[in-house]
């Protein structure tokens, strides 16, 4: 009985127990197209697509910040790949480009419109509140077609109208590695980092 009596008042305290968990964010990540045109050139070079990259975005947000933030994150990611920055001029392997839009920039038709992609996901923040749906578009050129021949479309909630915690830097460092993941290694000259 007394042992029945402490298990079940254990059992009591572990349900009054809280723990904290991290926030969790959804994102619908879409990808499509291949690398099968870097397999004619061995040269591990990319150099960003001449122009600024689109920013879809209220006035809220400073634009600037999230693509040089963007733009940081995706040379990170690259040069852990084992790939070279160069100047688009000099013949890369390949050219990357990117864009970024708030719903209340660019709505999901335009988007499809101008990319073909679509994640389908909803989220419950109208356009232009916090937490409105935020797009991320990367495309990989073939710098000879001038072709995008690789894309990947990730949506989700905007959390941040900057980047000033160090918590959604890390976020998008984390969503863009994900979403380069497929893109191919060199693994003669692969980093790995601590």
């Amino acid at each position: 009985m007394q042992k029945s009596l402490w298990i079940f008042l254990l059992a009591i305290l572990a349900g009054c127990t809280t723990q904290t968990t991290a926030p969790s964010y959804s994102y619908g990540v879409v990808t499509t197209g291949d690398f099968s045109f870097l397999a004619r050139n061995h040269n591990y070079t990319y150099a960003w697509q001449p122009g600024e990259a689109v920013a879809k975005v209220p006035d809220t947000i400073d634009a600037d910040v999230y693509r040089a933030a963007i733009r940081q994150a995706i040379d990170e990611v690259m040069r852990v790949k084992g790939y070279s920055l160069t100047h688009w001029e000099t013949g890369p392997a390949m050219l990357i480009d990117f864009g970024i839009a708030t719903e209340s920039g660019m709505t999901d038709q335009e988007i499809f419109d101008k990319t073909q992609i679509s994640t389908g996901i909803q989220v419950s923040a109208e356009p232009g509140e916090r937490g409105e749906k935020g797009t991320l578009y990367v495309a990989v050129f073939d710098p000879i077609y001038e072709l995008p021949r690789w894309r990947v479309l990730a949506q989700g909630p905007t959390e941040s109208d900057n980047l000033s915690r160090p918590e959604d830097k890390k976020e998008l460092q984390q969503i863009i590695s994900s979403m380069l993941r497929p893109i191919p290694t060199n693994n003669s000259s692969t980093i790995v980092l601590p």
